[in-house]
């Protein structure tokens, strides 16, 4: 399945999300992935599925559901599907919903990336770093990612996009929150110009689990630092669309695999099939697992279980 949702978004409302690239595939292996660590660490750019079955697969997610945006997000990198571009104009030419691509903006300096994002109407790159020592323990970049010459290339992609850049700085407890680092993040942002800048922390189980959000002073005192920024440090709140799954056990699993959930969460999945016990029994027979992350307990395959 490679779109799913709709899926409740803090920045983007109710979101259809389309990854177009196997799970865990990325350029970066970033401490805070909600997935865990990166399996496939690559920059080659690849057709990794036959881009009229993702297409198709929207499709059929759209119909009969309304949504705010299709977002391209992935299971890891999005701008590593060579068919990105296709897969945008696809979507721009066929439905009246606006496309936001989440990415990590690590490929922004090839000009095909650039190209293949040029109809989209939001980009979300993200900036965690503002020297090449953070941006390393932080994101974990492949080692043939230049941090210069990544930047400059969000720089020239805003020079050249027509659309609305929402940048977005995740902030990790004495990793990136200190003053130094904050106004190195800033001089950065400053070079892009971003529409809008988003603050977010960890909310969902990382992929090291000694990673946790910064003290909620300061997040206030990065807002001071960053300026005009817009905070999104809590838990999202909605339904999830599982009109598309066969039954509670595929949606949980299908969705969580994307999203881990909140326990309340799934367990109001479970009940939209009225297959309660369903989550029980995956739980038990090691499907998913129940993990406590900041005395939260999140639902998701045994698979990312974090480190």
């Amino acid at each position: 399945m490679f779109a799913y949702g709709p899926v409740p978004s803090r920045r983007l409302g109710k979101s259809i999300g389309v990854s177009p690239i196997p799970a865990k595939t990325c350029s970066y292996s970033c401490i805070y992935c909600q997935l865990g660590r990166t399996n496939q660490l690559q920059i080659k750019r690849e057709s990794f599925f036959p881009k009229k079955n993702i297409f198709h697969d929207i499709q059929k997610v759209i119909k009969g559901n309304s949504a705010d945006y299709i977002t391209f997000v992935g299971d890891g990198e999005p701008t590593l599907c060579k068919d990105l571009g296709w897969l945008i104009d696809k979507c721009k030419n066929n439905f009246d919903i606006p496309i936001a691509v989440i990415t990590n903006g690590s490929l922004l300096f090839q000009a095909e990336v650039r190209k293949d994002l040029q109809n989209a109407d939001v980009v979300m790159p993200t900036i965690d770093a503002g020297t090449d020592d953070i941006f390393r323990k932080i994101n974990r970049a492949h080692k043939n990612i230049n941090f210069d010459e990544m930047i400059q290339g969000i720089v020239d992609f805003r020079e050249e996009f027509t659309g609305k850049i929402w940048a977005e700085v995740m902030l990790v407890k004495d990793v990136n929150d200190s003053e130094k680092t904050l106004k190195n993040i800033k001089w950065q942002l400053d070079k892009i110009n971003p529409d809008k800048i988003y603050i977010t922390t960890p909310v969902r189980p990382p992929a090291e689990k000694w990673v946790t959000p910064p003290k909620p002073e300061k997040i206030l005192y990065a807002q001071t630092i960053l300026n005009n920024t817009f905070n999104i440090i809590d838990r999202e709140n909605g339904d999830f669309g599982v009109t598309n799954f066969a039954n509670a056990s595929e949606a949980l699993y299908e969705i969580s695999s994307r999203h881990p959930l909140r326990e309340e969460q799934a367990m109001k999945i479970e009940r939209k099939f009225s297959q309660q016990g369903t989550l029980k029994k995956m739980l038990n027979n090691g499907e998913l697992i129940k993990y406590n992350y900041q005395n939260i307990f999140y639902i998701f395959p045994k698979k990312f279980k974090t480190s």
